[in-house]
């Protein structure tokens, strides 16, 4: 008997040990599609896989539980039973309410279905398919409540700023940036897209209170990528385009010039300065030395640079350990054209290089015990020419702007024995192609580190759904420079080139070449250390209907930079939320912060907030009645947050004092420096901000319509800013004080279509976002008329002249007709503007506010998508309405700046019907008190915009072909950015690009790019 019963237990051991490694293989579809990517766990086991590219997954099972769960974004989790079966077609349906969908919310994520604030998120899949070096220009019109301009497309510093719901402070108005719950202080276009999950913007109080005194301005928060169970994954994508110019300004040649010249020399009482036979010589070219005609922009500026990336990414995990590796590299050329000595080796034009890593790992300590331990690193370089520039600027394109403000016939690029041409007027600096070529180059290195660890502890066996958080990061910068330099701007040669003699005279008595040298050394003022800590308690169950969950957390956050101030900022933050049956939603946050930037008493700051919703299409009733709405959910939030971004220093509530001025001792007259009294002293807070939000989520038809309103008011109290209402004869410097107060209004629309006519599926989004700021309380001086007060207007609006139209000669000779104060300042052809308090005299009580302020108050985006088999082709449009271009400043004054067809339309007595531009005369440019140099309505212009942000065009290879080589996915791609662009203002004439609201272009700024770039990613 014994001996059978111990063959019965062998068979049974033998029969369990063949369960624990049966191997189950299957495909993944939703109806006829076949799902790539969906991960497939075996119930209560470490042990998973994911599907290939042709849905197909293969899994050995280890345990007895003899369930798979099978799981992916957009789809609803399916449990199921493999006993007795080795081969499944799993079918998932579509996740149309959004029951499984999960959002990003501060220090946590709620299922989307239940969620109450304002939140809008994105993949990083989406992200990617964007060639731009920074993140947030891949955020533009996919958003909605984003708002970005990019003023220019300098590689490594593209002069970009965003912003959540528009403006509400004249302060730093930039969002809060928290990368897996720990804040982000680098400029986040050193962030790789490749590493990114997803990005989620917060921007109602129930979503950013919880970040307290950090809050106000909206929080991003951005999750990196992780590890998934099965083998490991390699991808590699690998991309090379080029950068052209989104727009250049086109000047007018030296004959065109020179015929201005001559016009605007009459027009002021004066002879022609340029004869015929310079007009013939200008026009025919046949004197390049003596009458050159230089086109500074294709001299300075080539049509393209070159762009290119790298990267490298393996994910993979086994029972106990989950991974992600990532290693990318981009590089952007400059557009500067080559102008580099062939024998110094020299690299004198811009360019960006950055190198990424960042390796996350999750390990499962124990059954109770999760641990992750994040690295990631970020490796600039950015490199630009050592030519200095106006106003101290080392900036080429600054020296550029000088250059163009020069006539083509200023001077010859080169003489004809091959050395520099030069100008012998003082005015003229040295040759901007021998400064650009031999002056060396700026070279700034920011390396950045950052690593995280994080521990969870369930504690189950103190009450179910109890966990506890624990989490300490370190982030450093080390910056430094190299520079090489020749010493000075004239350290070369140039020469003034005499035809008629042919010879050559030295301009600034130089006539050989400097020897570089090489300087190096550390920005200790931009180098810095912070070190953050995170402790939390969690808390989250379900007792029948009842879902009940909490957050308990401690964040303690140390700075130290290298010159700067010490900053420190610690609190308590909570959350407490309810939900019956996903019926009924309830949720409660707070946080306690405070900031060593205000005095004691004055530190710590509480902001509350509550939220609550109703997923009417929960109840019985409507689902009885309303079949085709899958979801509709009415929510609102109310809270405070605060924002320690304010202006001055860290302790700006302190008394300063100077070492300034001297006094006499003594016979001898012996001077002795004193301390001298600065800005006083004052007790001052953080800014405060009210939020009030009203939302409502709507899906139909199975998913495929979406859509998302918002309405929201922000009123934003305690700005920090200086008095200007107390004259300086005071004899103090005043501090800043609590003084401002700004209401912003707005709504959001997001809308969505998604569906499929056989194997051609396509999606449609678009979105809507309007904010509207207004200064309800400012410290202005008093005003003698009302319109000149800017309280009541939005942020950024300015006093302005407006515009009449020409002064003829009868308004001239015409004592009635109000003109400049200036003797003399008014002619006819001039421009003339409204007497507006009727004294007779146009003067600074005439200005106004004009229309539109600097900052668009409407974004609309638009994002269609298509997919064939293979085959996908996406694109997104953004359109930015309702603010102004102001003074097209290298269009206004023309001998101040060079000449563009705008100036061929000028006023003259044969052309009075329709000029665009004034009288030209050359002394307009030498005051300020001629009417064509007042800021006024005449040259501002609204820079509505519709742009073909970025576009892609891809094919997936099939797997059966690429599976011969060892691949289980082959892509190929090309795709776009700033592709097309429509605005109102004529970019012929005007020659600006409409993004860069400050008035400036190309000449001024380095120009905004057009990206065009083609990729090849390799899974395998």
């Amino acid at each position: 008997m014994k001996k059978y019963l111990l063959i019965i237990i062998g068979l049974l051991c033998i029969q369990q040990l063949f369960a624990q490694q049966r191997t189950i293989t299957g495909t993944v579809t939703e109806g006829k599609e076949k799902i790539p990517g969906v991960t497939v766990l075996e119930k209560n086991q470490n042990n998973g896989t994911t599907s290939d590219g042709e849905g197909n997954f293969k899994i050995t099972l280890k345990g007895n539980s003899q369930v798979l769960v099978v799981s992916s974004v957009g789809y609803l989790t399916k449990e199921v039973n493999v006993a007795g079966r080795s081969k499944l077609v799993i079918d998932l349906q579509p996740d149309a309410k959004g029951i499984e969908e999960v959002v990003v919310v501060g220090y946590g994520t709620q299922k989307k279905i239940t969620n109450t604030g304002a939140i809008s998120s994105i993949k990083g899949d989406d992200i990617r398919q964007t060639p731009t070096a920074s993140i947030q220009n891949a955020l533009i019109g996919r958003l909605p409540g984003f708002t970005s301009q990019q003023r220019s497309g300098r590689p490594g510093s593209d002069g970009a700023s965003f912003l959540i719901r528009g403006l509400s402070t004249p302060n730093d108005g930039a969002p809060l940036i928290i990368v897996d719950d720990v804040e982000f202080t680098q400029p986040i276009s050193e962030l790789d897209p490749d590493q990114v999950e997803s990005i989620s913007l917060l921007k109602d109080a129930a979503t950013t209170a919880i970040y307290g005194v950090r809050g106000a301005n909206g929080v991003m928060v951005i999750t990196t990528r992780r590890g998934k169970l099965g083998k490991p994954v390699v991808t590699l994508r690998s991309e090379a385009g080029f950068q052209t110019p989104t727009n250049q300004p086109h000047y007018l040649d030296a004959y065109q010039s020179a015929l201005l010249v001559n016009e605007g020399y009459v027009n002021a009482g004066q002879q022609p300065l340029y004869n015929t036979r310079d007009l013939q010589l200008f026009q025919d070219g046949t004197d390049p030395y003596g009458h050159p005609n230089v086109n500074w922009t294709k001299t300075l500026i080539r049509p393209s640079a070159s762009e290119f990336r790298e990267n490298l990414n393996i994910s993979g995990g086994v029972d106990k350990a989950r991974y992600f590796i990532s290693a990318g590299y981009l590089s952007q050329g400059g557009l500067l054209q080559n102008f580099d000595d062939p024998n110094s080796q020299v690299n004198t034009n811009y360019y960006y290089r950055r190198s990424n890593f960042r390796s996350n790992l999750d390990i499962q300590a124990t059954k109770t015990l999760a641990l992750k331990l994040d690295l990631s690193g970020a490796f600039n370089e950015i490199n630009q020419p050592n030519i200095g520039g106006r106003n101290g600027r080392n900036n080429a394109f600054y020296e550029i702007s000088d250059y163009n403000q020069l006539p083509p016939f200023a001077y010859p690029i080169y003489n004809p024995d091959g050395s520099y041409g030069a100008n012998s007027a003082t005015a003229i600096n040295n040759n901007i192609v021998g400064r650009i070529a031999l002056s060396g180059y700026n070279r700034d290195y920011y390396n950045d580190i950052t690593g995280n660890l994080k521990a969870v502890q369930k504690l189950d066996m103190l009450t179910k759904g109890l966990s506890a958080m624990i989490n300490f990061s370190y982030n450093g910068r080390y910056q430094y420079w190299r520079s090489l330099t020749r010493g000075t701007a004239s350290g070369f040669p140039s020469f003034i080139y005499n035809p008629v003699t042919d010879t050559y005279a030295p301009k600034n008595n130089t006539s050989r070449i400097e020897k570089y040298s090489l300087v190096y050394g550390t920005n200790g003022g931009n180098s810095y250390k912070r070190l953050n800590y995170l402790a939390s308690l969690n808390y989250d169950r379900t007792f029948g209907g009842n879902h009940v969950y909490g957050l308990a957390l401690l964040n303690d956050q140390n700075a130290v930079t290298g010159t700067g101030d010490p900053a420190a900022l610690r609190g308590l933050t909570g959350r407490l939320g309810y939900d019956y049956k996903r019926k009924y939603l309830i949720e409660f946050t707070a946080g306690y912060n405070g900031s060593n930037r205000f005095p004691e008493g004055s530190r710590y700051g509480f902001f509350p907030a509550v939220a609550a919703g109703w997923n009417i299409s929960e109840e019985e009733f409507f689902k009885k009645h309303i079949h085709f709405v899958d979801l509709l959910k009415f929510r609102g939030s109310y809270g405070l947050t605060g924002s320690d971004k304010v202006y001055g220093n860290t302790y700006i509530y302190l008394q300063t004092y100077a070492n300034g001025g001297s006094y006499s001792v003594g016979e001898s007259n012996n001077s002795f420096t004193g301390i001298t009294e600065g800005a006083l002293g004052n007790i001052v807070s953080w800014e405060k901000e009210k939020v009030t939000n009203v939302g409502m989520d709507l899906t139909m038809f199975k998913g495929k319509v979406t859509a998302t309103v918002e309405v929201f008011r922000r009123y934003r109290y305690d700005i920090l800013q200086p008095r200007a209402s107390v004259p300086s004869l005071i004899g103090v410097d005043l501090p800043p004080a609590n003084l401002w107060r700004v209401q912003n209004r707005g709504f959001e629309v997001d809308l969505g279509y998604n569906n499929n006519i056989g194997n051609l599926n396509y999606s449609l989004r678009g979105n809507v976002s309007y904010a509207r700021n207004k200064v309800l309380e400012r410290d202005e001086p008093r005003q003698p008329y009302p319109w000149l007060s800017l309280t009541g207007q939005p942020m950024g609006t300015i006093l302005g002249y407006t515009f009449l139209g020409y002064y003829t000669a009868a308004d001239i000779a015409d004592p009635k007709v109000a003109k400049p104060a200036a003797v003399g300042a008014a002619n006819a052809g001039d421009l003339k503007y409204l007497d507006r308090n009727g004294d007779g005299l146009i003067t600074t009580d005439d200005q106004t506010v004009l229309k539109y302020p600097n900052l668009p108050n409407t974004i609309i985006g638009f994002t269609p998508s298509f997919s064939y088999k293979g085959f996908s082709i996406t694109a997104t449009f953004q359109s930015a309405l309702n603010f102004a271009l102001r003074g097209i400043a290298e269009s206004v004054v023309p001998f101040v700046n060079n000449f563009r067809d705008i100036h061929q339309n000028a006023w003259r007595p044969d052309n009075q019907e329709n000029p665009s531009f004034p009288r030209i005369a050359t002394n307009i440019g030498a005051t300020t008190s001629h009417p064509a140099n007042y800021v006024s309505d005449y040259w501002m212009r609204r820079g509505d915009y519709l742009r073909l942000k970025t576009m892609e065009i891809g094919y997936t290879l099939p797997a059966k072909f690429v599976n011969k080589f060892k691949f289980s996915g082959v892509r190929v791609y090309a795709n776009g950015y700033n592709l097309a662009t429509w605005a109102l203002v004529d970019k012929n004439i005007y020659q600006i690009d409409p993004e860069n609201n400050s008035g400036q272009d190309g000449s001024a700024f380095y120009p905004q790019t057009k990206i065009f770039n083609f990729g090849l990613q390799l899974t395998f």
